[in-house]
């Protein structure tokens, strides 16, 4: 990233405030986003945010909203917040180098749940519905409520909506949870996988 900043850049960020020249801001990113060998943290620019305005004198503003990708430990990539941007770029040296960097409004990335094409029948119903052991503090509740089912583990409720015939997907937030559908004589699920981020976090065992 050196090539890309001035002697004198000067980065401002709502969580860690100030940090001035070149090798200021390479020293906090080597100690920080890039100090786990094992994570590797990309940027995306949220579609449609970027704008950029040429400005007198050889420089130009460009802003827009990112969002922070992590792939760590060969799990699947998950989002990790979002932020606003603007860096005041200067042509200085025959080359575009950011002068002033402005990074704020750190926050969790909304949630969207996926699209669900499917309805919820009777028979995945019955396969799921149930109560699942994880090991930890709480069981997994799992019941029918409409066209949809509803996990209910300690003070967490959510709204499943059913992605294929054994996985479904949280309404209110990044959770995913798989039934285990072909284990049991009785067709009913033998236990439920449960993914945040894309990443497998917990099994459960049915219980009942």
């Amino acid at each position: 990233m050196a090539p890309l900043l001035t002697e004198d850049v000067e980065f401002y960020h709502d969580k860690t405030g100030l940090t001035v020249t070149r090798q200021g801001v390479l020293d906090s990113l080597r100690k920080g986003p890039c100090s786990d060998p094992a994570m590797h943290l990309r940027r995306e620019a949220v579609p449609g945010s970027v704008t950029f305005h040429p400005l007198a004198g050889g420089f130009a503003l460009l802003t827009g909203s990112h969002r922070f990708v992590v792939e760590k430990d060969g799990q699947a990539p998950y989002m990790d917040g979002q932020a606003e941007f603007a860096a005041v770029w200067q042509w200085t040296g025959g080359k575009w180098r950011m002068r002033r960097i402005l990074s704020y409004d750190h926050a969790p990335v909304p949630y969207v749940p996926p699209a669900s094409r499917l309805a919820l029948t009777p028979a995945q119903a019955r396969r799921c519905i149930g109560r699942y052991r994880t090991g930890q503090p709480g069981d997994l509740t799992v019941t029918a409520e409409g066209d949809h089912l509803r996990l209910v583990a300690g003070p967490l409720s959510v709204t499943l909506l059913p992605m294929t015939a054994d996985r479904f997907a949280a309404r209110e937030r990044d959770l995913q949870f798989e039934f285990d559908t072909g284990a049991r004589a009785d067709g009913r699920a033998a236990s439920v996988i449960v993914y945040e981020h894309g990443a497998r976090v917990a099994t459960g065992a049915r219980v009942d």
